[in-house]
């Protein structure tokens, strides 16, 4: 065992003069000016030390900013300003919305889509800027919290704009790959425009799997801007053929039409208008030659002549517009010898009401002069009497087909009177009468044929419903037939109630869905109208009774319906 510690000295000690008689002299006071200023100096310097470091302690517990809300400067003081009690609330106010802001965002942003390790380590960055705001929240630093926080709601936009330009770059690099292999075309005319969009798909690949997606989405845009670049040169390419060969066409110069026709499929394969035009140039010299001598003949006057000319022609190319339209009126002047023949077969047929046939030969006639005053006049007054007697025979013949109960034949004939003649007011009656006789019937038929599907489910009461519907729609000259009879006997018969027995074991309640609760008799009677019911039995601790019952009035006395529970519960 160690060996006691010596007793410290004390730190009083004792002066021994060499003065024997100095104890005998009168003590003096040994605090002299400077020991007490040099005591006040060093208390004072000692006080600042102490607090300097009580306060650097509560400042590493609670926070830097642990003084900021109740620090306020000395009243009085130079540049001193009346303090703001809610400062401090605005702080912490605006740091716990900022949090909650950015709390719902990473919420929203961990349900993306993250399968990438760029994304997947961006996350996890925001998952720990997250928890570091919220222990800045916790020590009250309020305003490194906020900034914390906006600068964390900045960056979750950021990551979330970046997770949905990944699928659009995707289905970017997709696009301009396929729109690079069907523009390869172009590349003599515009190759510069294609080598920049390959680059930018390059490029932009090399951005996704960075995860730059935002640069990669970027960078396919500017590569799609150099195909459409490559696709305007295409274009303009395309039509300035086409016009090309058009023009070569139409002056007979075949060589020069399948030159041009050729270079547009080179760049547009299977192109309509090409195709045809190549078609057409085998025989453009053939068609040219043919049309300058109909336009020769159609000079002279010689009509008959033209039209074969161009009757051949467009036989040749059956898309030449001016042999189309050459023929049509060389046969047009042709037909002016007609004139005479077609204006007396038309008042010939006037004469006689053949409306037709007249209204036929002065339309003939006027094709040929539509300039002649009398003809315009005649086809007038025939269409307008042919006009009256099918409005006369439209409506005798609604009337006949109505006086017959044919309403939808009579409705289709007034409908034919009212379409060459809207304001007539016996069509207008007779339509809108057949209109609701036809409704009425229909809405008797579908009333009976519902009340029978009603019927055969059981559905009796409703069905009688329907039925008697029907019957107040039905119209008196309407007999009734013998499946009409069949079904009222049977809703009558269905109509009447039927008592039945139902027992128990006094321990199970007994209910009738949506009819009746029987409770817990032994027996007991019901009147019930036919139908399909179900019976359900409950006893607590056992399991429930669950019964099917058809109620049918057939004149057999209804059989007696056990209910009672009889299986526990713990036994399935």
């Amino acid at each position: 065992m160690a060996d006691e510690p010596l007793p410290s000295p004390s730190r009083k000690h004792r002066v021994i003069h060499w003065n024997p008689d100095a104890g005998n002299a009168p003590s003096r006071r040994r605090l002299s000016w400077w020991r007490v200023l040099a005591w006040t100096v060093g208390g004072f310097f000692g006080l600042l030390f102490a607090a300097g470091i009580v306060i650097r302690g509560i400042k590493l517990v609670f926070g830097p900013d642990v003084f900021v809300a109740s620090s306020s400067p000395i009243a009085g003081s130079p540049g001193a300003t009346p303090a703001d009690p809610g400062a401090a609330f605005v702080s912490q106010s605006k740091a716990e919305l900022a949090r909650e802001t950015a709390g719902k965002a990473l919420a929203e942003v961990r349900k993306l889509p993250t399968d990438h390790p760029r994304q997947l380590e961006k996350l996890i960055l925001l998952e720990k800027s997250f928890l570091a705001g919220e222990a800045l929240l916790s020590s009250r630093s309020f305003a490194a919290a906020l900034t914390q926080f906006e600068f964390l709601n900045r960056e979750i936009d950021e990551f979330a704009q970046s997770v949905k330009a990944r699928g659009e770059a995707q289905t970017a690099y997709d696009t301009i790959l396929a729109r690079i292999q069907d523009l390869e075309r172009a590349r003599s005319l515009a190759p510069d425009a294609l080598e920049g969009a390959f680059a930018a798909a390059g490029s932009g690949r090399q951005f996704m799997l960075e995860g730059s997606f935002l640069a990669a989405k970027r960078t396919f845009d500017r590569g799609f801007a150099e195909l459409k670049r490559a696709e305007y040169a295409l274009n303009g390419f395309i039509e300035g053929n086409l016009i090309r060969g058009q023009r070569a066409l139409v002056e007979g110069r075949r060589s020069e039409a399948e030159t041009a026709f050729r270079a547009t499929l080179e760049k547009s394969p299977g192109n309509e208008m090409a195709l045809q035009g190549l078609k057409r140039a085998v025989h453009a010299e053939q068609v040219h030659a043919l049309l300058q001598d109909a336009t020769g003949h159609e000079t002279a006057g010689r009509y008959a002549a033209a039209a074969a000319a161009y009757e051949k022609a467009f036989g040749l190319d059956a898309l030449n517009a001016t042999a189309q339209q050459g023929k049509a009126r060389a046969l047009r002047l042709e037909s002016e010898t007609r004139f005479a023949a077609a204006v007396s077969t038309a008042k010939a047929a006037y004469a006689k009401r053949d409306w037709p046939v007249a209204i036929a030969e002065f339309e003939k006639a006027l094709k040929v002069s539509p300039k002649a005053e009398d003809v315009k006049e005649q086809l007038a007054s025939a269409r307008a009497k042919a006009h009256q007697d099918a409005v006369d025979s439209a409506v005798a013949k609604a009337f006949a087909y109505e006086n017959q109960y044919q309403w939808k034949e009579a409705r289709g004939a007034y409908y034919e009177a009212l379409q060459l003649k809207s304001d007539h007011v016996e069509a207008k009656e007779g339509y809108a009468r057949s209109g609701r006789v036809i409704r009425t019937l229909l809405e008797y038929y579908k009333l009976i044929e519902v009340a029978e599907q009603k019927a055969a489910r059981a559905e009796f009461q409703s069905a009688i419903r329907d039925f008697n519907k029907a019957m107040s729609l039905k119209p008196e000259y309407l007999p009734v037939a013998e499946r009409l009879a069949q079904l009222r006997d049977l809703l009558y018969q269905q109509n009447q109630p039927v008592e039945i027995t139902f027992r128990g074991d006094g321990k199970t309640w007994i209910s009738i869905t949506n009819f009746r609760l029987l409770g817990q008799a032994e027996e007991t009677k019901v009147k019930i109208l036919p139908g399909d019911y179900e019976v359900i039995g409950r006893r607590k601790g056992y399991q429930d009774v669950l019964l099917s019952l058809q109620v049918r009035n057939n004149g057999a006395p209804a059989p007696v319906v056990s209910v009672i529970c009889t299986l526990k519960a713990d036994k399935l």
